[in-house]
């Protein structure tokens, strides 16, 4: 081609592409943004629980439990009063265990209760649970029996015989 004839000569045709350095730095920017994310989701677990969580099925029936009132001391024994909640399009049969703990996390006799829920049910169950002479507890602890729905309180001071 000669020139001021209007056409590209294989020189003005390489610098009008660019060499290929465009695509080279977007596939380097590409390349360091899944570096960046793999590097977060290994160091930061609320990352991965987060990814995991977008990408797992959550669950549509799942219970509450939570106390509805501070745990006390009275009369020689710890009372504490619970919800439990029922989400879910079908009845469930509970087992809801109390016990109290000591400063090195023996778990004492505890007492349970039976109750059914249908969906959206709410209900309280009242615990009363007396301190063994001698001893000093440091929490109460409640749980649902073949459940992930776990309480822990621990108590003001400890307490022997059930007086902080």
């Amino acid at each position: 081609m000669r020139p001021g004839d209007g056409g590209l000569s294989v020189a003005d045709s390489a610098e009008a592409q660019g060499n290929g350095r465009g695509w080279l730095k977007f596939a380097g920017a590409v390349a360091a943004a899944v570096l960046l994310g793999a590097v977060t989701l290994l160091v930061w677990p609320d990352a991965r629980t987060l990814v995991r969580q977008s990408f797992t099925e959550q669950p549509e029936t799942y219970t509450e439990l939570y106390f509805v009132g501070t745990p006390a001391f009275r009369d020689g024994a710890v009372t504490a009063e619970v919800a439990l909640v029922r989400h879910g399009p079908y009845h469930a049969d509970y087992t809801v265990v109390a016990a109290l703990e000591t400063s090195s996390a023996d778990r004492l006799a505890g007492v349970s209760r039976r109750v059914t829920l249908e969906p959206g049910q709410f209900t309280t169950l009242d615990f009363r649970l007396p301190v063994p002479s001698g001893q000093v507890v440091d929490a109460i602890a409640v749980n649902v029996a073949g459940g992930m729905e776990n309480l822990r309180f621990r108590l003001p001071g400890n307490a022997s015989g059930g007086r902080p």
